[in-house]
């Protein structure tokens, strides 16, 4: 039996990180002063723009999660959610969120206590962040419904968990690699996690 949120096995609520402006100007200066090792920053605004998109069907997800400029130009949710982590403007209220982080000093995107405000402030969608005691209760959030952004130890990365199997007991999980892949690793998982609700109305 596999739970999760509403729409978890929906191809269009599929998002990607591969293809926003951020992304694509780091890769231009890791490429011009040839440097190795990874410029992959949205993962996490990436991640939680996937755990919002399957509550919703397709006609409210765009309206949810689409952000209108004058012209046909559509910035992607996940860069625009990137982009409040890493404006000065939120460097107060951040550092409300996780006293002990400076925020001009570490890259919010990183930071996940800072998802939160952040989800709130752009995208209207309540989140919680949750400190995990043992990975196997996350079974009982995707039953009544949640997706939960996870962050996996080796590589360090945020995924999107949007079901779960029961059968396999494999969290079932979109990320920029690929659509509804598996993790049957719960030891590779960091002991936190953000907990998205389903909304009450659609």
């Amino acid at each position: 039996m596999i739970y999760g949120a509403k729409y978890w096995n929906d191809p269009d609520a599929w998002y990607t990180q591969t293809n926003n402006p951020t992304e694509e100007m780091l890769r231009k200066i890791f490429k011009e002063n040839k440097l190795l090792i990874s410029f992959l920053e949205s993962c996490g605004g990436t991640g939680s723009v996937n755990c919002i998109a399957v509550h919703y069907n397709i006609q409210a997800r765009q309206k949810k999660l689409e952000i209108k400029c004058p012209g046909v130009y559509r910035p992607q949710p996940e860069e625009v959610l990137t982009d409040y982590f890493n404006d000065p403007r939120n460097y107060k209220a951040l550092k409300r969120e996780r006293e002990n982080i400076g925020p001009a000093d570490l890259p919010g995107n990183r930071v996940p206590q800072y998802f939160p405000l952040a989800v709130k402030e752009v995208f209207d969608f309540d989140c919680i962040f949750w400190w995990i005691e043992t990975h196997h209760v996350l079974a009982d959030f995707f039953k009544k419904g949640y997706s939960i952004q996870l962050c996996l130890k080796s590589p360090s990365h945020y995924v999107a968990g949007v079901a779960f199997d029961s059968m396999s007991s494999e969290i079932i999980v979109n990320d920029y690699i690929g659509f509804n892949r598996r993790i049957s690793d719960m030891y590779n998982l960091e002991n936190f996690a953000i907990l998205y609700p389903p909304p009450s109305k659609e």
